[in-house]
């Protein structure tokens, strides 16, 4: 498949998955719903899967090592992954400061993808 085709699907996952997340967040107590948890897995696995289309089309081989921004990439993946679903249920009093550390780490994410440091 072409590199816009990853591109589109890794882009539109990562909304996907944050669309999923924030209602776990913000909206009222019992809005941690299957479905949401659900959408937030497959679209975090579509991510993942659209990542390493990418890093095939821009060269990047599975018998080398990985650069260091697709390893800070792929710790976060697996940080907000995990993270998100376990604090949208664990956290009562301050849900948005869960979001806006999952905000961030996503941040962090996009920062070093697009830097590629």
């Amino acid at each position: 498949m072409s590199y816009e085709f990853y591109k589109v699907l890794h882009v539109f996952m990562l909304v996907l998955m944050v669309a999923a997340f924030a209602p776990q967040f913000v909206g009222p107590q019992g809005n941690n719903s299957k479905l949401l948890k659900i959408t937030s897995g497959i679209a975090s696995f579509l991510l993942f899967v659209g990542g390493m289309g990418l890093l095939a089309r821009i060269g990047v081989s599975h018998g080398e090592g990985w650069p260091m921004w697709v390893k800070v990439k792929v710790g976060l993946w697996v940080a907000v992954s995990a993270l998100g679903p376990i604090l949208a249920k664990r956290m009562k009093n301050n849900r948005l400061a869960g979001l806006g550390l999952i905000l961030a780490l996503i941040f962090v994410a996009i920062f070093s993808a697009v830097t590629k440091y």
